[in-house]
């Protein structure tokens, strides 16, 4: 499901923003945050949508749920990285631990930040 909240254009000057969380209206209601403080915000829902995206658009900024069906926030931290060294990314979950933020910032997250979180 991709729910782009403002298209991105090469021409826009709103920096770029990949939103990928599994809960729909979650991800809703932050991309309309988001949206309204000057991010072009693009959304998915699951890794491999995330990254065929991220391919896309080279957002500046991602923020990534941990725990999706599938594969996990972490390795979308990886191919994020990957794909664009300098994109600065926050990893959200509702099930924080010592050693997944670690790992998080390991791979490359600039934040890590346990549920529930505002805009």
């Amino acid at each position: 499901m991709n729910d782009t909240t403002t298209p991105s254009s090469p021409e826009s000057d709103s920096p770029t923003l990949l939103l990928v969380d599994d809960d729909d209206a979650f991800r809703s209601v932050l991309a309309r945050a988001m949206s309204r403080r000057g991010y072009a915000v693009s959304s998915a829902a699951s890794v491999p949508e995330a990254i065929a995206m991220a391919q896309a658009l080279s957002p500046e900024y991602a923020v990534v749920d941990l725990k999706m069906p599938g594969e996990s926030g972490l390795v979308l931290i990886e191919k994020l990285i990957e794909l664009d060294p300098n994109t600065r990314i926050v990893m959200l979950t509702g099930y924080a631990s010592i050693t997944t933020a670690i790992e998080a910032i390991k791979l490359g997250a600039t934040h890590y930040l346990a549920k529930p979180v505002d805009a």
